[in-house]
């Protein structure tokens, strides 16, 4: 009888290195949530991200680039939270609805959306909103028919991030309520369709 062990042949060690991978991202990204709830976005160092993570230095680069690589990933992440929250509400022509829920999403994550919005500077705030326009391209948003509907998506995005950069940039902000009637009203509420608008 043989006895001899086989040894582990390459693929077995791939999910371990994923999931490795994977440890050290989610690492990475809280981190940077725990220190821009701390200080502002332009404050916080590659260093003290992989301080608060518990990963080398050389490990934040094998994975990003930047810091504002990290922050455009952990941006993917949140359109898609806020997408997938909302877009039943826009589909059912629930304005107030959805325009509530969008600012209750962003007050409870208040420093992240600073960093997004304010902190990170102009060019990342180009980027996230290109990005939640090609989100919001994606889904399947109604508008009515007298407007383009590529035309609705890129104000309804670019308008709805300049309120909530707005907002964040009060001193003494508004309650979330208050600003999603801003929204409803200037943004959400006149995209709004009623039947006879449908193309």
């Amino acid at each position: 009888m043989d006895h001899k062990v086989a040894r582990p042949a390459a693929k077995s060690r791939e999910p371990r290195r994923d999931a490795r991978i994977i440890k050290s991202r989610q690492a990475l990204q809280s981190a940077l949530l725990d220190l821009v709830s701390e200080m502002p976005f332009e404050e916080v160092t590659v260093a003290a991200i992989t301080t608060r993570a518990g990963v080398g230095y050389a490990t934040f680069f094998r994975h990003y680039p930047t810091r504002e690589a990290l922050l455009a990933e952990i941006a993917d992440q949140l359109i898609g939270e806020l997408l997938h929250l909302i877009a039943p509400l826009v589909l059912a022509n629930a304005s107030r609805a959805a325009a509530l829920a969008l600012t209750r999403f962003v007050e409870a994550r208040r420093p992240l959306c600073e960093a997004l919005l304010i902190g990170a500077g102009d060019a990342m705030r180009r980027d996230i909103t290109a990005r939640a326009i090609a989100a919001a391209n994606s889904a399947d948003a109604l508008f009515p028919g007298w407007l383009p509907r590529d035309l609705g998506v890129v104000h309804s995005v670019a308008a709805t991030l300049t309120i909530l950069r707005w907002w964040l940039e009060q001193d003494w902000p508004q309650d979330a309520a208050a600003v999603a009637d801003i929204i409803d009203r200037l943004v959400f509420g006149p995209m709004a369709t009623a039947p006879q608008d449908l193309k």
